[in-house]
C-alpha cells in the first residue's frame, strides 16, 4: 500500500454505464475521503473482502470517509446490468456501486488487476492505491491518515479489530488458484490440459494418483476460453489441494429450468459441519449446493489447514467451471 504524501493528479470523473444502490447525490462530495473499491462479484477476493470493506464504511462514515464501490465484469454471466444490480443486491453492498461494464473508470484509473483499491482526499486529488487482494488493514491506515489531515482536530474513531483475512501476520501458502479454458493454466488429464476454444473432452474415470494443485475432470467438457462446460448428466472435478478454504466460481449459461445441483466431497466423505462452505447443504445423501446463478459459491471453509482431496460432482449439463480458489490461515504461534 502506497500514500503519496502531496497529491498532483486529479481523479478521474466517475462516469459508469449505470449504477446500483443510490448515489446520495455526487459519489465524491468535496471535503471527504473517497474509498474506491474496484472489484468482481465472480472474483473471490474481491467478494470475500467485501464484508470487512462495509464494516469500514459504516464505522468511519460519520468523520469523512465516503465508500464508492466500482463494478468491473471479470466473466461473460456478470455483463448484464440487471442481473449485476441483483448480484450486488445479493451480496448486501450498502453503498452506492458504479457499474463499469465498459471499463471506462478502471482505464481512467490506470489499473492492472482486481480486486483494486483507490485513495481520493478531501481536495480531489488521487493520494493512494492498492491492487490484488491487498492487506485491508493497512489501507485503514492510509485512509486514516488522509481523514486526519483533512480537518484540523477532527478525533477519529478506535481502527478496527485486525481483519484475521489480512497480511499482518505470518500465513500459510495454500495452493495457487486454478483458472479453466484457454486462457487457463493446465488441468488434468494430460489429453484434456489443451485445445481450442468449443473443443470437447470425455474423460471416462478419474485417476487414482493426483498431483497436489491440478485440477482433474471426468465426463464430457467442452473447453472455453475462460470455462469448461459441463455436457452430460454426470460430470466431476477432483483436485488435490493445500488450503483451508475453496471458494469456486460457477455459472450455468447454458443450463435451462431448475438449478442444478451438485455433491461435494472432502476427504472422501461429505464435509462436517465445521468445514462445510456457506453454500453447502447438508442433505441425507451427503452435500451439495445448488447452482442457480454466476458467481462465487464458498464450498469448503475450515478450521485447519492441510492437504485435503475435494470432489465435486455436477449432475446437469450446461454447468460452467471458471476458477478453483484456495484460501489461507494464520500460522498459529508455538508455545
Amino acid at each position: 500500500m502506497y500514500l503519496l504524501k502531496r497529491g498532483s493528479t486529479t481523479a478521474p470523473a466517475i462516469r459508469p454505464i449505470d449504477w446500483a444502490g443510490e448515489t446520495e447525490g455526487a459519489p465524491h462530495p468535496r471535503g471527504r475521503t473517497l474509498l474506491l473499491d474496484f472489484f468482481s462479484y465472480g472474483d473471490p477476493n474481491g467478494v470475500l473482502a467485501l464484508p470487512r470493506l462495509r464494516e469500514l464504511a459504516e464505522h468511519y462514515r460519520a468523520t469523512g470517509l465516503s465508500v464508492v464501490g466500482v463494478h468491473v465484469p471479470a466473466y461473460d454471466f456478470e455483463r448484464p446490468l440487471d442481473v449485476a444490480r441483483r448480484e450486488i443486491w445479493r451480496l448486501g453492498v450498502p453503498y452506492p456501486v458504479a457499474l463499469d461494464h465498459g471499463f471506462e473508470v478502471f482505464r481512467a484509473y490506470g489499473l492492472r488487476d482486481l480486486p483494486a483499491r483507490v485513495l481520493v482526499d478531501g481536495a480531489g486529488f488521487v493520494r493512494g492505491w492498492q491492487e490484488g487482494s491487498g492487506d485491508l488493514d493497512l489501507l485503514e491506515r492510509a485512509f486514516r491518515t488522509l481523514l486526519a489531515e483533512g480537518a484540523a482536530g477532527r478525533v477519529l474513531p478506535e481502527p478496527l479489530a485486525d481483519d484475521d483475512r489480512g497480511d499482518g501476520g505470518v500465513r500459510w501458502r495454500p495452493s495457487a488458484q486454478i483458472p479453466f479454458g484457454t486462457r487457463g493454466v493446465a488441468f488434468g488429464p494430460p489429453d484434456a490440459r489443451s485445445g481450442r476454444e468449443g473443443d470437447e473432452h470425455d474423460v471416462s474415470e478419474l485417476p487414482d494418483l493426483r498431483a497436489e494443485g491440478v485440477a482433474y475432470l471426468r465426463g464430457r467438457w467442452v473447453l472455453g476460453k475462460d470455462r469448461v462446460v459441463t455436457k452430460g448428466e454426470a460430470c466431476a472435478v477432483a483436485v488435490v489441494y493445500e488450503g483451508a478454504s475453496v471458494t469456486a466460481v460457477l455459472s450455468a449459461p447454458e443450463a435451462e429450468g431448475d438449478p442444478v445441483e451438485a455433491s461435494l466431497t472432502l476427504d472422501g466423505r461429505p464435509p462436517s459441519p465445521e468445514a462445510k462452505g456457506g453454500d453447502v447443504e447438508s442433505t441425507p445423501e451427503g452435500a451439495s449446493i445448488s447452482i442457480d446463478r454466476g458467481g462465487v459459491y464458498e464450498l469448503i471453509s475450515s478450521p485447519e489447514f492441510g492437504i485435503h482431496h475435494l470432489d465435486l460432482h455436477i449432475r446437469g449439463s450446461g454447468v460452467a467451471v471458471h476458477l478453483l480458489h484456495f484460501g489461507t490461515m494464520e500460522v498459529p504461534e508455538r508455545a
